[in-house]
């Protein structure tokens, strides 16, 4: 639910962060309406006049890293945000999600609901055919899959669909009837697990995407263009994978010269920018950092020392100073760039006069003038807010609640930093151990959100994200009413009430989405809108611009 290192799902566990593309179709290098028009057109990232000789073309390879001894063949079992990114080239699913967070047609055309969002009847594309074998891909697929994904349980990355779905029949080949555990629009997010073949386990990864399987060799993969892709064929010829043991590894890699692409979530990663040689693209991410409140603190469980302390934190230094600017100050958990996030939750700028009004009104003044804010003969100072912290190799979080303490403090309120060891690699955690037992006024965590915007496990009584004990009624039923929207436009303003209900009363305090980076040789090209996760999604627009003549 809650992680340090690697983030979590707010519903259930998972570790991967990847990273979303925009899509761009071969077909429109057939056009003869001249340079500028086809550079509209196409929306084509390069900095060169565009010409007949610049224009996109076919060919080239890309290298990148998969995990060392990773499993190449179960793309329902990934646990690592590299075998996302290598699976998602091989294999595709019903529906895909923009980089707004709106959903799109993949493999199924279009779904249609009678009963506001219960029961599905799910339309599949034609002239879809697996890699190698040919043979077309049906019902019976999408079936079988889900079936696999059910005996999997929380051992997979996608068992919120296994979770979400009640069941799925196929009506005939190219038709599903998919049947919800609850009704809402939401719930067709749970469509988006990559769809395997039905029949005998293949000793390859055989899938219906833009690349197949093209043999192993040593410490490296390749997957070649699939010139039968339902869609056109991509630019790119070949992905190579070449096995490596960690992200820094793969970044040295890249630094001499065996990888031409590494997603990472370094903050430090500007330092590997050169013009025209390596290029470093920021992607907004589903991971927020947030002030965890203990309301069973004193002064915390008080909405109005809540708030004040939103508006004492000067979050833009924050992630100037110590993200590198690699983040966005958001004050509801729903990224700033999705297509439900409401903009005027927005409410909590650093403004440290707000600050003290608002503890004012919650009666904590500084009446005698000696810079502490007092209430009742107790100081803030003597109270001493306790900031849990995980103490583990990455330091980030760390450094960021010493900053929050200093900011706090300048404004009379006494913190200690509690730096509790951590490891992801074992199950007996010290910082876990003090999250769970409630040992603690503030803590620094980070969270992974649904792209669903499902925000019922932390507003529950008893839900599994509600580590700050935190629970107010009408939160909870706007956090529900959001999943139960039956269409695309009640569900959209059902998020809307749900985040300013919740920036008003701050059950926690969201301080900004991480941003993660591509690093890249700078002649690739086409990596426009960017966003995790599935950096691969629509990898036909990449291709490789030389200044050498295209042909």
């Amino acid at each position: 639910m809650i992680n340090t290192q690697s983030y979590t799902r707010m519903n259930w566990v998972r570790r991967i962060a990847a990273f979303a593309m925009a899509a761009l179709s071969l077909a429109m290098l057939g056009c003869s309406n001249g340079g500028e028009q086809q550079k509209e057109t196409l929306g084509l990232d390069i900095d060169v006049p565009i010409t007949e000789e610049t224009l996109p073309a076919a060919g080239g390879e890309i290298k990148m890293y998969i995990p060392t001894n990773a499993d190449l063949t179960d793309p329902l079992s990934v646990n690592t945000e590299e075998m996302m990114n290598f699976f998602s080239l091989v294999y595709e699913s019903l529906i895909t999600i923009n980089n707004d967070g709106k959903l799109n047609p993949e493999l199924a055309e279009n779904w249609t609901s009678e009963d506001g969002g219960k029961t599905w009847t799910v339309n599949l594309r034609t002239g879809v055919t697996w890699h190698k074998v040919g043979r077309n891909f049906t019902a019976n697929d999408v079936t079988a899959t889900f079936e696999r994904l059910k005996t999997l349980g929380e051992d997979s990355y996608y068992y919120y669909a296994a979770r979400d779905i009640e069941s799925i029949e196929a009506i005939d080949n190219t038709t599903l009837k998919v049947v919800m555990k609850e009704g809402g629009y939401a719930f067709l997010y749970a469509m988006t697990f990559p769809v395997m073949m039905n029949g005998e386990p293949s000793a390859y990864p055989l899938g219906t995407g833009p690349y197949y399987y093209d043999g192993y060799s040593g410490e490296s993969l390749q997957l070649t263009a699939n010139d039968g892709w339902w869609r056109q064929r991509p630019y790119i010829d070949k992905f190579i994978f070449i096995e490596r043991d960690s992200n820094d590894t793969a970044l040295a890699s890249y630094n001499a010269g065996q990888l031409d692409v590494v997603p990472t979530s370094a903050t430090t990663v500007g330092k590997y920018r050169q013009d025209g040689i390596t290029n470093v693209q920021d992607v907004m991410t589903q991971n927020v950092e947030i002030m965890l409140l203990n309301s069973n603190s004193q002064p915390l469980n008080d909405v109005k020392v809540r708030q004040a302390l939103a508006c004492a934190l000067d979050r833009s230094k924050i992630i100037s100073n110590i993200y590198m600017n690699r983040a966005q100050a958001c004050d509801v958990p729903i990224a700033p760039d999705s297509w439900i996030y409401e903009s005027k939750s927005k409410l909590y700028d650093y403004n440290t006069v707000k600050a003290l009004e608002l503890f004012a009104e919650a009666g904590w003044t500084d009446s005698d003038g000696d810079g502490r804010l007092e209430k009742n003969g107790m100081s803030l100072t003597e109270m001493s807010l306790k900031i849990l912290v995980n103490d583990s190799t990455d330091s980030t979080r760390k450094n960021a609640a010493a900053a929050i303490a200093e900011q706090l403090e300048e404004l009379g309120i006494a913190t200690e930093i509690v730096a509790a060891p951590f490891s992801v690699a074992s199950d007996k955690n010290e910082y876990t151990d003090k999250l769970a037992a409630g040992e603690y006024d503030i803590a620094l965590v980070g969270i992974n959100v649904g792209r669903d915007g499902d925000m019922r496990d932390v507003m529950a009584r008893d839900g599994k994200a509600n580590y700050g004990n935190y629970y107010d009624a009408e939160l909870y039923e706007l956090a529900c009413a959001v999943m139960k929207a039956g269409d695309e436009a009640s569900y959209r303003s059902a998020a809307s009430k749900f985040q300013l209900a919740f920036a008003e009363r701050l059950p926690f305090i969201p301080l900004y989405f991480r941003l993660d980076s591509i690093v890249c040789a700078a002649e690739i090209k086409g990596m426009t809108d960017v966003r995790e996760p599935d950096i691969m999604r629509n990898v036909d627009k990449w291709y490789i611009y030389t200044t050498e003549k295209q042909k």
